[in-house]
């Protein structure tokens, strides 16, 4: 049985485009595109570690701003947070085609490199949206802000900008504890760290009465005879709600 090679990448975005600058100049043809710890991960494949280089992920990521544009660039970034399996290899077939056709790329819906680009896409993107209104910080005793989430793909960077801009004045912290990454915020700029979910948090004096208001405005605010559970989770899905404060901790 011939064996099928797939690049392993130190899972970062310049490991990802310079293992796309290796697809374009060695002329394997790698059938995947995979973080190292997918090592293994499939018995037909072969696999080549690409070690990161800045000047080859330099060359890829200026010419996707030139030769096709500065969306398509967002895009990929989107789709490479995605953490989906096959995430590298689509945003590989995405760029071969957009290097051929330029900035118009997008335009060509139909195109299965686009179709497949773009379906990661969105989904990325609405979770990002979801997010942004599930967002419940806790103030802790030393004055921090605190948040947890748990979502499907790799976004805390993503909702960064839109709480810098809304809490500028305030230290706070995202923290997506299934991949142990947090957004740390310190009133000027943030930054991504990795970080170990803690044991025990505690809460500033007045937090629990925060919390105590909030609840009982949610439920006040709730009108039984219109509530549509279904239409609830389509825009709140449950595998958010332990994280939100008006569904209890």
């Amino acid at each position: 049985m011939e064996s099928r090679l797939a690049y392993l990448y130190d899972g970062s975005f310049q490991g990802l485009l310079t293992a796309i600058y290796h697809a374009y100049y060695d002329k394997d043809d790698p059938v995947a595109i995979l973080p190292f710890w997918e090592e293994g991960s499939n018995f037909l494949y072969s696999y080549k570690a690409i070690e990161t280089d800045s000047e080859k992920w330099n060359k890829v990521y200026n010419a996707v701003q030139e030769k096709i544009s500065q969306s398509s660039l967002r895009r990929i970034y989107n789709v490479y947070l995605s953490d989906m399996e096959d995430s590298g290899i689509i945003i590989l077939g995405y760029l071969r085609e957009g290097f051929r056709i330029g900035g118009e790329i997008d335009d060509y819906q139909t195109n299965p490199a686009v179709r497949d680009l773009e379906e990661i896409y969105h989904k990325v993107r609405l979770e990002v949206h979801r997010l942004l209104g599930l967002v419940r910080f806790k103030k802790l005793q030393n004055g921090i802000f605190y948040s947890q989430v748990e979502p499907d793909h790799n976004v805390v960077s993503l909702l960064a900008p839109h709480f810098v801009e809304r809490i500028p004045s305030e230290r706070w912290i995202i923290h997506d504890i299934k991949r142990g990454v947090a957004v740390f915020y310190d009133t000027r700029e943030w930054t991504i760290r990795n970080i170990v979910r803690p044991e025990t948090m505690v809460l500033c004096e007045e937090e629990e009465g925060y919390q105590d208001m909030w609840r009982e405005y949610y439920r006040s605010a709730t009108i039984q005879s219109r509530r549509n559970t279904r239409q609830q989770r389509a825009y709140m899905p449950v595998r958010y709600w332990k994280n939100l404060i008006e569904k209890g901790d």
